[in-house]
């Protein structure tokens, strides 16, 4: 959706509204959580939202009962042996011992105290993103707990949600607040608007979820749709695709089924890569020139269109090489794909300057994604594992291959690498050294 479109200022509007009510959510549990964990005295506006709570506390409370009240009604009109025990529970005020306020608290608070960014927006997009953020604070204590047991797993302390400093936030509608008109026109809510959506109206499925996404000043509209699927996994049949990802070499493909290895090239995606940061440092040092590090702007108009060019190109080689993946996997009738993927391989890679950046650049979990969903589609299941040591171990010498960080201490290898691209066994064969790396992953 692009400037101009008829629907780009309600998009426009309705991202910066859930930007809001996501920066609101958190304020309310930042100010609960750091006011009543300090031993410090409360500040202005940890005051401030312990007052609005205590002040509606009371209302909260007698909204409970009356829910409570209708359930026991309505459970009563049921025969004896079906009806359930009902509770009634009562909100109380977060304390020393419970310094955090949950998602049925946090919503109630804001019904009862009429809040206008949550009624910005449609009750349910309002409450699915309130569920996200506390999904983000449930996993910031869960972490904050093994933290405290296995500090060495991490690379510091969990620190607490913060807030979204951009001015829009993708946006979630349920198939309650939008519905397809027609077979053709999708209605969204608090609009008159209809977005024409052509040939997506007569899908066959229900619609489950729409999100709108603001990307490059511009918004996609994804559609979520339950699709009755009569696509069977293929059995097990001892046929094996593995792919190691690189850089020059984009995928390495090899299989056990006797096809000869095959390199998909990756000097295009470099090429890409490399015009980008070109580019990309010169807009900036135009941008920043004569500018602190605490003032200024840090993008512009151009560094995004940058951004959003280099995202398509890339976007669009992706598509071309996992589409010829998987018809090659189809071809070979292999039942399962293995991709090799090493947990913070971005973060602590250490390959050099400039081969880190190029490394880095390149959005290989993209790759990834791509190839399980086609994969999947016809039947073929993908297998992401761990890929460390198989450029060093030997698959002809059938070397032992460790976990890094786990059992890598004292490790010999039979072979090496010689040169670039070429591995040298224990009996001198010479062997692609990404091929070599790709069937010890099939390993």
């Amino acid at each position: 959706m692009k400037k101009g479109h008829r629907m780009y200022s309600y998009f426009q509007e309705c991202c910066h509204n859930a930007k809001n009510m996501y920066n609101t959510t958190n304020f309310y549990i930042r100010q609960v959580y750091t006011g009543l964990t300090q031993e410090k005295e409360l500040q202005p506006l940890q005051k401030e939202v312990l007052d609005h709570i205590h002040k509606n506390i009371g209302k909260m409370n007698d909204t409970q009962r009356l829910a409570y009240q209708k359930k026991l009604e309505k459970e009563k009109l049921k025969p004896k042996e079906e009806q359930k025990e009902i509770t009634c529970n009562l909100f109380s005020e977060p304390n020393f011992e419970k310094p955090y306020v949950d998602y049925n608290f946090l919503d109630a608070l804001f019904k009862a105290m009429i809040q206008n960014d949550y009624r910005a927006l449609p009750t349910q997009c309002s409450q699915s993103i309130m569920k996200g953020l506390f999904q983000n604070w449930k996993s910031f204590f869960a972490s904050l707990k093994d933290y405290k047991k296995n500090p060495n797993k991490y690379a510091g302390p969990p620190r607490i949600p913060k807030y979204i400093r951009s001015s829009e936030k993708e946006i979630l509608y349920t198939n309650q607040d939008c519905i397809i008109k027609n077979d053709r026109f999708l209605k969204f809510p608090k609009t008159k608007l209809q977005l024409n959506i052509g040939k997506l109206g007569f899908t066959e499925g229900k619609l489950k979820q729409v999100r709108v996404i603001p990307k490059y000043n511009e918004y996609v509209v994804e559609l979520v749709i339950d699709v009755p699927s009569e696509q069977q996994m293929i059995e097990e049949n001892a046929r094996y695709m593995s792919i190691d990802l690189g850089i020059d070499n984009l995928a390495t493909i090899v299989t056990n089924t006797g096809m000869k290895p095959v390199l998909v090239k990756g000097k295009h995606i470099k090429s890409i890569n490399q015009y980008y940061n070109k580019m990309k440092s010169h807009f900036t040092s135009v941008l920043r020139n004569g500018k602190q590090t605490n003032e200024g702007p840090f993008t512009s108009k151009r560094i995004e269109k940058l951004h959003q060019k280099r995202y398509l190109k890339i976007k669009d080689v992706f598509h071309k090489v996992s589409h010829h993946i998987v018809k090659l996997a189809q071809e070979e009738e292999v039942c399962k794909i293995v991709i090799g993927q090493n947990k913070s391989w971005k973060q602590e890679t250490n390959m050099g300057k400039r081969n880190n950046q190029t490394f880095c650049h390149i959005p290989h979990s993209l790759l990834i994604q791509m190839i399980t969903y086609k994969a999947n589609a016809v039947g073929i299941q993908v297998v992401v594992t761990e890929e460390s040591y198989t450029s060093k171990a030997s698959f002809l010498d059938n070397d032992f291959i460790p976990t890094y960080g786990e059992n890598d201490q004292n490790t010999t290898f039979s072979g090496k690498r010689i040169k670039r691209g070429i591995y040298r066994s224990a009996n001198k064969t010479l062997i692609h050294a990404d091929v070599n790396a790709a069937a010890n992953i099939l390993r």
